[in-house]
């Protein structure tokens, strides 16, 4: 899997943006506020339909501009793509792969596949629950459209029960929406639990090579489940705790169980790494989840994602440089960076190359 070529439309500061890449490793430097991260941004944008800065699409247009269009020209599984995203001010997105228009997010999944590293990465470790949250989605989405899907209309039951929770409490239409939260909140919970064993498997012995360290995670699901050998079980389980709960919910006006307060925690020598763990232990530990990611989607794709590192050689010393180029020769890599680093074997682009 390889992007080629990337054109922009008033895309963020392009007002005509073109590039080519190479099928290894490219670098894009250049001062800093030049739009380097843009052009990452707009690659993430084909894999997900969004920002991986979790702007507002009309942040993502040019000043003074009602439409950004990005078209990038990829190769997925031995066959090329042309994939278009166009934003505007007044309209929903519009996504087309191959000129031919995708109706729904779900479908784009898949197309195209990466993996961003980049210095705030380090929320991962040090951040709110929804950082790990959001990490788990990211991966998972790429891999499994039944998630994508899962997800998406979990969030929107949540929505619709957490208002009931606050208008009308004590009504007995709430039980409808407990069931639809159950069914797709155990998938949820299903395949985020498999999520987690796969990335122990593979972060641990990146993690290993490094540091020479163990790294361990253990998911924290919000609906209390211990037995997680098939969603039958999580099910059940997930029925006994939203029935627990319900008291406190109505009381609170809010839903208190459920994937939607996931998190899962992460462990180096079997210390808390958020708490105990120092700056270049961290930095490990978000590069062993990135790399076990990485792994995880070629094992389930057949593929070899792409892979975007934005800036992140100022925060990582030498030796993780060397482990990430090293580890990274059979896949496209795409780098940010301000000064062009002495590489051999690499596409150097001056991003103000990138402008026309």
């Amino acid at each position: 899997m390889f992007v080629d070529e990337i054109f922009l439309t008033d895309f963020r500061n392009y007002e005509k943006g073109h590039l080519t890449l190479s099928k290894g490793v490219n670098i894009i430097y250049g001062p800093n506020a030049m739009g380097k991260t843009n052009i990452l941004e707009a690659i993430f944008l084909m894999c997900y339909a969004r920002s991986h800065r979790l702007a507002q699409e009309h942040e993502m247009i040019r000043h003074d501009n009602k439409i950004a269009k990005v078209l990038i020209n990829f190769n997925s599984h031995n066959r090329d793509y042309q994939g278009e995203i166009k934003l505007s001010i007044h309209k929903k997105k519009q996504i087309k792969i191959n000129r031919i228009p995708i109706k729904k997010t779900s479908e784009l999944m898949g197309y195209l596949n990466v993996v961003m590293f980049c210095p705030d990465d380090l929320r991962i470790i040090k951040g709110a629950p929804r950082e790990r949250r959001r990490m788990m989605d990211y991966g998972i989405c790429q891999i499994s459209k039944k998630y994508f899907y899962s997800l998406s209309q979990y969030t929107k039951i949540v929505q619709q029960r957490n208002k009931l929770l606050k208008e009308k409490p004590n009504t007995d239409s709430l039980w409808v929406w407990d069931e639809k939260m159950q069914k797709y909140g155990s998938e949820i919970i299903l395949m985020r639990n498999a999520f987690i064993d796969l990335m122990q498997r593979y972060a641990m012995p990146v993690q290993k090579e490094i540091s020479g360290e163990s790294i361990e995670l253990v998911y924290k699901n919000g609906a209390d489940i211990k037995d997680f050998s098939s969603i039958e079980a999580i099910n059940e389980q997930f029925n006994n705790t939203l029935r627990k709960n319900r008291e406190r919910e109505k009381a609170f006006g809010t839903s208190l169980t459920g994937p939607h307060r996931d998190d899962f925690e992460i462990y180096i020598n079997s210390k808390e790494a958020k708490v105990y763990g120092s700056q270049g232990q961290q930095r490990t530990a978000v590069l062993a989840l990135k790399m076990g990611e990485v792994s995880i989607i070629k094992e389930k794709t057949g593929q070899t994602p792409i892979v975007l590192l934005d800036d992140v050689f100022s925060e990582l010393d030498e030796k993780r440089q060397s482990y990430l180029l090293e580890n990274t020769k059979q896949m496209q890599v795409i780098i940010t960076c301000t000064s062009v680093p002495n590489y051999a074997n690499v596409k150097k682009i001056n991003v103000q190359d990138v402008k026309k």
